[in-house]
């Protein structure tokens, strides 16, 4: 690698979150382009900078710095680039597949195409198919055009559920899968308990570990939790217990909530069942105290009303799932 001084990298750095956030990718990619041409290689580029550029804008959005729309437009801008980089590269005809895509129910694609990008550059047949591929789609294409492997990105532990029925759906057509992203907990931990064959903590090791693992689908099916007894019967009564939430929310807050209130609701339930999926208190415990200090940043107070409507809804929908839900309450909202 070419080396640049501090004081130069950081200016690009700037240069080019500056450039996202105003949904300028022809600045974004020229100097990008200028980076590529004096010898920076192209890792660097896509993930210490671009997607630096988006962990940055999006722990400025948390902190209530920006608004959600300037953190789309950047994340929008940045996958433009990467897709622009990618049209460079020639497809290889011989080599077997790796299919790369988010969990269902996530819309955060830009790690997942930034790895694709990455396995291409380096010579790998690659399919990128994008943000929220649901499991029964996911088995479809792969039965249609069998791959070596599949790449899950998840974002959130609210995907945890969505990530096992890809990876069921993967293992089924007997393709192994490996995993990254914050849905999987810190190291990984809850990667094998939705049937991962591996996870990786970074982006960058994904060709790494592709060249180097031996996987056994049916031995990480068989270390894989699936839903059972009381989580099935939350499951089947997702949208009654929604409703009633919104109904008790509406009622501690003297009027309808929002479509924001509404949506943290939908997806502390769906991390209520993430938990109780991998048996273990942590993604809510985790994601209530980040839920509680984002929307406080953001101007709303209703946290502690939000996670007490669920709370309670779950009490009288699915009794013996509140105690998920209660641990949160009793832990606190700091």
């Amino acid at each position: 690698m070419v080396r640049m001084e501090q004081s130069r990298i950081s200016e690009i750095q700037l240069g080019i979150t500056a450039a996202a956030i105003a949904g300028d990718s022809g600045s974004v990619y020229r100097l990008v382009a200028h980076l590529l041409d004096e010898g920076t290689p192209f890792e660097t580029v896509v993930f210490d900078m671009l997607l630096r550029s988006e962990r940055e804008v999006g722990l400025r959005w948390q902190a209530g710095d920006y608004l959600v729309t300037e953190e789309h437009a950047a994340t929008a801008t940045l996958e433009t680039v990467i897709a622009l980089l990618t049209g460079s590269l020639d497809q290889p005809e011989k080599e077997s597949a790796v299919v790369v895509a988010t969990t269902p129910g996530d819309s955060h694609s830009l790690p997942a195409r930034a790895v694709a990008a990455h396995l291409l550059y380096l010579g790998h047949r690659t399919t990128f198919l994008g943000a929220n591929v649901l499991a029964p789609d996911l088995r479809e294409y792969l039965e249609f055009d069998p791959a070596a492997a599949v790449v899950l990105s998840g974002a959130m532990t609210s995907h945890l559920l969505g990530a096992r029925d890809a990876i069921r759906a993967s293992h089924s057509a007997g393709i192994p899968v490996l995993v990254g992203g914050r849905a999987f907990g810190e190291n990984g931990i809850w990667a094998e308990r939705v049937g991962a064959d591996a996870w990786v903590a970074s982006p960058g090791e994904v060709a790494d570990h592709l060249e180097s693992w031996a996987p056994d689908v049916h031995a990480s099916e068989a270390r894989a939790k699936n839903p059972g007894g009381v989580l099935e019967r939350v499951m089947e009564r997702h949208n009654a217990v929604l409703a009633e939430a919104e109904a008790l929310l509406a009622h501690a807050l003297g009027e309808p909530p929002g479509a924001r209130q509404r949506t943290e609701l939908a997806t502390a339930l769906l991390v209520t069942e993430a938990s109780m999926l991998v048996d273990d208190p942590r993604p809510l415990l985790d994601f209530s105290r980040w839920q509680g200090h984002m929307l406080d940043a953001h101007g709303f107070r209703s946290h502690l009303a939000l996670t007490t409507a669920l709370s309670e809804a779950l009490e009288k929908t699915v009794p013996e799932a509140s105690e998920w839900i209660r641990r949160v309450v009793s832990h606190g909202m700091d």
